[in-house]
């Protein structure tokens, strides 16, 4: 397995980031922050494409070659500010790799739009009154899967 999570990144309990650890290396990087100068505004972040363009994506791609299954947490409107991550999803998904993602089902783009009717998709809802219970049955799924 590998890919990416995504983590908050706070100072004296606040945050005033956004994070993503590499599931292969253990190295994080920064993708948004609220102290950044340049880079496209979402909310009160800046996010930077080039560590999205650089490393995310590096990241994904190297487990497309070599991972079974890739973990994506997080495909949201931070990620999607970068061209060339939209592009690589898509890449991922017409190659039809095992791919397990976490996407904010209410964001209006095409990339999520495309990930929701995809043939192979299965959408489990994460509410926090049965989050629990979907995720223990997404992980029987991909425990059977991988036997």
């Amino acid at each position: 397995m590998g890919g990416i999570l995504t983590r908050d990144i706070k100072d004296h309990g606040k945050r005033i980031g956004i994070g993503i650890h590499n599931i292969s290396t253990g190295i994080d990087y920064e993708i948004a922050n609220v102290n950044r100068k340049t880079g496209p505004r979402l909310q009160k972040f800046r996010i930077n494409i080039k560590n999205i363009d650089n490393h995310l994506i590096k990241e994904l791609h190297d487990s497309s070659l070599k991972a079974d299954l890739i973990l994506i947490d997080m495909i949201g409107p931070m990620e999607l500010f970068s061209r060339k991550f939209c592009e690589l999803i898509e890449t991922l998904l017409k190659e039809d790799k095992k791919i397990l993602c976490a996407i904010q089902t209410k964001y209006n783009h095409p990339l999520i739009k495309e990930i929701k009717e995809f043939r192979n998709s299965e959408i489990h809802d994460l509410n926090k009154k049965h989050k629990v219970e979907v995720i223990d049955s997404i992980y029987k799924s991909i425990i059977e899967e991988f036997e």
